[in-house]
């Protein structure tokens, strides 16, 4: 074979190459998920501050102390595109009361996104809340923090910083 024909050979091999390769990059991404962009949600967050403070913070006005808290959205449970979203999350904390004692609680909550906009309805399903408590804050990705505030009738309070768990 000349010089020529390697040539071709090489150009014909790559073209080959670049489509066996993106189809099984899409293979691959539908398989794993159904979409082709990536989540904007880790699987797991921890709770690092509150209202700027690292934990344990100050939680209440009885001297009660928040030492720990989670957001967890399983393998199968948060979104994997753009667009609005909803689903369930497990909300956790772990409260240090004035007398020493931890009181830890973990619930699963609705969550909702909308133009990058994430929420956490603190109302739990099937329950009557006269008042709409949510979490609010952006996503940012793709490594970002979640920043939630505390909204109660519509109006902020205590502002809540979430850093990843798991890498993706």
């Amino acid at each position: 074979m000349d010089r020529d024909g390697a040539l071709v050979a090489l150009q014909q091999f790559m073209r080959r190459a670049r489509i066996a390769f993106l189809a099984l990059s899409i293979g691959g991404m539908a398989a794993c998920g159904g979409t082709f962009e990536p989540s904007g949600l880790y699987p797991s967050y921890f709770l690092s501050q509150l209202d700027g403070e690292f934990l344990p913070a100050p939680y209440g006005a009885d001297g009660s102390l928040l030492v720990a808290g989670s957001l967890g959205f399983g393998r199968d449970g948060r979104p994997r595109s753009e667009g609005p979203r909803s689903g369930m999350v497990k909300y956790s904390q772990t409260i240090r009361l004035p007398d020493q004692s931890e009181q830890r609680s973990s619930i699963d909550l609705e969550y909702t996104i909308a133009d990058g906009v994430f929420r956490i309805n603190l109302c739990p399903p099937l329950a009557l809340c006269i008042t709409t408590t949510e979490l609010i804050g952006p996503i940012l990705w793709p490594t970002e923090e979640l920043v939630l505030t505390h909204y109660v009738g519509g109006m902020p309070g205590s502002v809540f910083r979430y850093f990843p768990t798991l890498p993706e």
